[in-house]
């Protein structure tokens, strides 16, 4: 399938030589999802480009009372974030990839990180590492599309873990497969996420963002409001399921947990 990238007004200004190319598609846990809306927030991204193609869903996506297409590209002249809630299809997946690669370097990017998360992690069996290191329900792991020591120094920097074994699939994985012989180069961010809640993981999100504020310095994303809303939800979770639990004791009949006022944010 094939899928046109589409400049919108002052997308020159927007997306430069040298900028970083960020990826977010729905994953484990919402949390690449989580992950983008808060930087787009944060950094308050215009949107620079979107994503045609007569394959696209019939969706439009309304936000703050604009309407969105289903894939789009916010920027600065630094940074570059394609997003969608939406997960492509695996016949779409190639396309999108080709896409963003194509638009990278015609801009001369100077990398693309995809976002991912995971469950469960891809060690699980493995004790935690001491030291500074993230949680163990935290960690990021990282895999490259092709060897390049240089460019690995920064995200061993920024205390990732690289991935040795495991399965990439979607826009993430076609990225690796397809960035192997492309001048770009690309790495993929893995992060933990939790799903049984069946609401977006929040500290999953805020721990991508982390990482890349210590690759890309540059960003300086504050995500302790993040982390606190996590708290907030999962108080309320913990509230909701104990009232569950009571009224199914007295009533014998499991009561409705409250959808999350906001998926995001």
């Amino acid at each position: 399938m094939e899928f046109t990238w589409r400049d919108e007004s002052a997308a020159d200004a927007a997306f430069a030589r040298g900028s970083v190319v960020l990826s977010a598609f729905p994953s484990a846990g919402l949390a690449t999802i989580v992950a983008a809306h808060y930087i787009l927030r944060v950094l308050q991204l215009p949107r620079i480009a979107r994503f045609e193609s007569p394959d696209l869903p019939p969706i439009a996506v309304v936000s703050g009372g604009v309407v969105n297409p289903t894939i789009r590209v916010y920027g600065r002249p630094d940074l570059a974030l394609v997003l969608s809630e939406f997960p492509p299809s695996p016949s779409q997946a190639n396309g999108i990839a080709s896409t963003i690669l194509d638009a990278a370097e015609r801009r001369e990017a100077r990398m693309i990180i995809c976002l991912e998360g995971v469950v469960p992690h891809p060690e699980d069996d493995e004790p935690e590492t001491p030291g500074d290191e993230a949680p163990s329900d935290e960690q990021v792991w990282v895999a490259f599309a092709r060897k390049d020591p240089d460019f690995a120094k920064a995200f061993a920097a920024a205390r990732t873990r690289a991935l040795e074994e495991g399965v990439i699939g979607g826009v993430s994985g076609a990225m690796l497969v397809r960035g192997m012989s492309r001048r770009v180069p690309i790495a993929v961010l893995l992060v933990s996420a939790r799903v049984a809640e069946g609401l977006p993981d929040h500290r999953a999100g805020a721990a991508l963002i982390e990482t890349l504020d210590r690759v890309l310095p540059e960003l300086q994303i504050d995500t302790r409001p993040l982390r606190a809303q996590a708290e907030q939800i999962e108080k309320a979770l913990r509230a909701v399921m104990k009232s569950q639990s009571t009224a199914s004791a007295n009533a014998g009949a499991p009561s409705e947990v409250p959808p999350s006022p906001e998926m995001y944010r």
